[in-house]
């Protein structure tokens, strides 16, 4: 296989090269208190405690909160952007002493193009809170170098984009290259729905990121971006979209620890790609590294997930179960109760306790894809295979077999409840808790493969747990995007305790500042 040509090694070398984006001189960079940072810190681990995200959209997250808590104090952009930044470097989410003060004129204009689209009232639900996000994206941009990630992701797309296809052609070109584009993003950069957004929109609607284009036309603009918005709802419900994500994830996995491997000694990146022998030892070794490094995350994350279900679900479901109980039997069913507040956490610890690791031959195809993504002839062609059609008759017995498959499931369910003397009470709280730990738990399997290249076909075994689990976890998967929005923590986090508690760390920092202020005239 012919090896990569000069211009791409020079590019990937090129981009693992570490680089400061702060160019400011001494004196003009934004700077927070340590002590302020200190409680900010402090307050932020609480808050993720209580709302789980996954640890590489922390940060964004925190910015979509810091915007939609400032826009509703704040009508002056450019204050708007200055107290979105310190409040991300008091947070450790952006580095001290670190970015220049002309970032805040940067961010105010994105800011000030959303406050004038947001005047335009929009008809389609949570429009607002979607620009919202696509806005923290784009400030989630500009504030990190993100040249590296786009030199690799743009190296994904071009090799896998012309060798997946689907059987006889069913989609347009264009709507497969673009399915392919947000399959790059989904695996290799671990995007949600809110990035990919982004993506999209900077693609279908580009003056997005030209407001002087558009700012004395904003009706027009308003209109362009709701019909972009169905746009990219259609790209992200696209019914072929998780197959194009499962033939492209192997690929990622690859190119991943091979930018693992670049970056462990930038200097060298260059000569070790030069050099296959070696880069193929650098890449087993890196690549068993990222295997242990991810069951280590898989228990944070267990960790993380149990005190997040224990402080917004099981305490709140325990809390109303009591009562009830007590209102409608005259007396609380303390076995059921027991055992619906310890479920939880054994499960997840018992899921973790039954991922084992990568098969043998995940490194070799690891090693083999990095050669692939590497060389002249690029990776092999694939073909996927197209939505089945079935008969009126055929499509109603699966139907049927799929009704079957929750009955069966949850009625062993309540009838194994029942046994036990559990109340219709505690059974209801009970199954919620299994449906939402169960899905829990299940993205946190899915999270402890992310450098899982190849996976052995599901056996009968596998099949039998799979009838029985899918229903739950399709009931988990909807509690977990409906009922569990009503988080009453986050209600009193965001909406009584953080106003208060960062106007008081603002004015901290200028007590501070004031005081220095003073001993320096001494």
């Amino acid at each position: 296989m012919e090896t990569i040509s000069k211009a791409k090694i020079d590019l990937l070398a090129t981009a693992v090269q570490p680089v400061d984006i702060a160019l400011a001189t001494e004196g003009t960079r934004l700077i927070v208190h340590s002590a302020v940072s200190r409680f900010a810190v402090f307050y932020e681990r609480l808050r993720t405690a209580i709302d789980y995200k996954e640890e590489h959209l922390l940060r964004r997250s925190a910015i979509v909160r810091i915007l939609k808590r400032q826009l509703g104090l704040e009508s002056e952009p450019k204050q708007v952007a200055t107290q979105t930044l310190r409040e991300l470097i008091a947070a450790k989410y952006l580095a001290n002493d670190h970015h220049a003060e002309e970032l805040v004129d940067v961010i105010a204009a994105m800011v000030a193009k959303f406050t004038a689209v947001k005047r335009i009232h929009s008809k389609i639900p949570d429009f607002e809170q979607w620009l919202l996000e696509i806005l923290a994206a784009e400030i989630d941009e500009i504030v990190t170098d993100q040249n590296e990630d786009k030199v690799f992701l743009n190296l994904l797309y071009e090799q896998v984009a012309e060798k997946i296809r689907l059987k006889n052609n069913e989609l347009p070109d264009d709507e497969r290259r673009l399915q392919i584009y947000v399959a790059c993003l989904r695996n290799f950069m671990k995007a949600d729905d809110a990035l990919i957004s982004y993506k999209l929109l900077r693609i279908f609607e580009p003056r997005w990121v030209r407001p002087e284009q558009w700012m004395d036309q904003v009706h027009e603009m308003a209109v362009c971006l709701e019909a972009s918005h169905a746009k990219i709802q259609a790209v992200l419900k696209h019914p072929y979209h998780q197959k194009f994500c499962s033939a492209v994830k192997p690929w990622s996995v690859s190119l991943t620890v091979l930018r693992a491997a670049l970056k462990e000694d930038p200097k060298k990146a260059k000569a070790l790609l030069e050099d296959q022998s070696t880069l193929k030892k650098a890449i087993e070794r890196v690549a068993e590294v990222r295997i242990q490094d991810s069951k280590r995350r898989l228990s944070r994350g267990i960790v993380r997930a149990i005190i997040y279900l224990f402080l917004t679900k099981m305490l709140f479901a325990a809390v109303l179960e009591y009562p009830i109980e007590i209102a409608l039997y005259g007396e609380p069913h303390i076995q059921a109760l027991l055992i619906n507040m310890l479920f939880p956490p054994v499960l997840m610890m018992f899921v973790g306790a039954m991922i084992r690791p990568p098969v043998k031959e995940n490194v070799i195809r690891i090693v083999n894809g990095v050669e692939e993504l590497l060389s002249i002839e690029g990776i092999p062609s694939i073909e996927l295979r197209g939505k089945r059609h079935y008969s009126t008759f055929g499509a109603t017995m699966l139907t049927l077999g799929y009704v079957l498959m929750f009955t069966l499931s949850f009625g062993l369910i309540f009838w194994g409840l029942s046994l036990i003397g559990y109340t219709w009470i505690s059974m209801a709280v009970f199954v919620f808790f299994l449906c939402v730990v169960s899905f829990f738990a299940y993205r946190l399997r899915l999270a402890s493969k992310e450098y899982v290249a190849f996976e052995k076909q599901t056996g009968l075994g596998g099949l039998v747990v799979d009838f029985f689990t899918l229903p739950v976890l399709k009931v988990g998967r909807f509690l977990s995007e409906t009922v569990s929005k009503f988080n009453v923590l986050v209600f009193f986090f965001d909406v009584v305790l953080e106003a208060p508690f960062k106007i008081f760390l603002q004015a901290l920092e200028e007590w501070f500042y004031y005081m220095k202020e003073k001993k320096d005239q001494l």
